[in-house]
């Protein structure tokens, strides 16, 4: 009976071993067969559920528009002497059967000195979701603004890869202009007293450091939590400063005391004006809105805004003055001569004999 009580004993724990080997190695399997699959088939690409979802599948208008204006630019640039130039350079935009001239008799000679994009992208139903219709303001050398409507065609929309100028450009009228409303400063309180203080006592100072981007000098009229462009400046690009009309509101807070009393801690907001040397020499004039804080050494400095609005509203100009602005102008060429497509563009371009295929 003993002897066989230990075989027993042996053979029992010989075949929970077992047991617990085979599950071991089972484990081990499976998990190399998940490993193995999830690292040899799966990529990281998205299908085109994906896509979808993410609005990858929609028309890359930066980026056509991007390539509107360099051929625009193109468009709008000419002269007898570069015109086999230009035609070769426009090609590389153009689709088989666009105007080879875009639109040019061979005569004459303009620039085009600057070129941008309106916002303006109507859809190309042709070529579906591949094709938009894309407005292009150009201010020639003679002071012309003409918009052009570009049709741009795109064949990858995931990338923005196969881009062609797929039609002649039309010319357009300019958006029509508006009156500004009126900006209601009914409820403005002006602290005379304070605005002439800042402006002989603070402002000069301050402006003199700024524009110079002196950060010692800055120092002197910022509080410890002046923001960035308060304690930035302009690294001398203008001189010279002149301080123009100040307007110091007063807070609500604050319109109840005669004379104005201002709290410690108490912010401020600041209209001014100042007159700026440029590196030519000029006298330039910008605005900036500020806000002070009160403090018991004096009125320092939180922050430093560009533009002020004009409250009047209303319009500059006349009707008559923005038609003459628009004038008739024939294409003409870029200021620095013929561009190439930008990189996402020169990407863009397909093969010279490519045409633009309907989706």
């Amino acid at each position: 009976m003993p002897g066989g009580g230990r075989r027993t004993h042996v053979a029992l724990r010989a075949t929970l071993l077992i047991t617990t080997c085979v599950f071991a190695l089972g484990s081990c399997g499976v998990m190399g067969l998940v490993i193995g699959k999830s690292s040899g088939t799966t990529t990281a690409g998205l299908d085109s559920s994906d896509a979808t979802r993410y609005r990858l599948t929609e028309f890359p208008t930066e980026q056509a528009a991007a390539f509107a204006e360099q051929y625009a630019q193109l468009c709008m640039t000419f002269s007898p002497d570069t015109s086999s130039t230009r035609r070769d350079d426009l090609a590389r935009y153009a689709s088989a059967g666009v105007d080879p001239d875009c639109g040019w008799s061979g005569e004459g000679t303009s620039k085009a000195v600057s070129v941008t994009w309106d916002g303006t992208a109507e859809k190309l139903p042709e070529y579906g979701d591949h094709g938009r219709y894309i407005g292009v303001q150009v201010r020639t050398d003679d002071g012309t603004l003409t918009t052009l409507t570009v049709p741009v065609y795109v064949q990858n929309l995931k990338t923005g890869e196969g881009m062609r100028v797929s039609g002649d450009v039309g010319q357009m009228p300019l958006p029509a202009a508006a009156d500004v409303p009126e900006v209601d400063q009914g409820d403005e309180v002006v602290d005379d007293t304070l605005s002439t203080q800042l402006q002989k006592e603070v402002l000069p100072g301050y402006f003199e450091a700024w524009g110079a981007s002196d950060a010692t000098a800055m120092a002197r009229f910022l509080t410890p939590d002046a923001t960035l462009t308060a304690t930035t400046g302009l690294a001398g690009r203008l001189t010279g400063p002149q301080i123009g009309t100040v307007v110091a509101l007063v807070p609500a807070s604050a319109q109840d005391t005669k004379p104005y009393s201002y709290d410690t801690g108490q912010a401020v907001q600041v209209r001014v004006a100042v007159d700026w040397t440029d590196a030519k020499g000029v006298t330039v004039r910008r605005a900036y809105r500020m806000t002070m804080v009160n403090t018991a050494q004096g009125w320092f400095i939180k922050d430093v805004r560009g533009g002020v609005l004009d409250a009047e509203g209303g319009r500059a100009d006349d009707d008559t003055d923005s038609d003459a602005a628009t004038g008739t102008a024939a294409p003409s060429a870029g200021a620095s001569g013929s561009p190439s497509p930008s990189a996402s563009a020169s990407a863009a371009v397909p093969s010279p004999t490519a045409k633009p295929s309907k989706p």
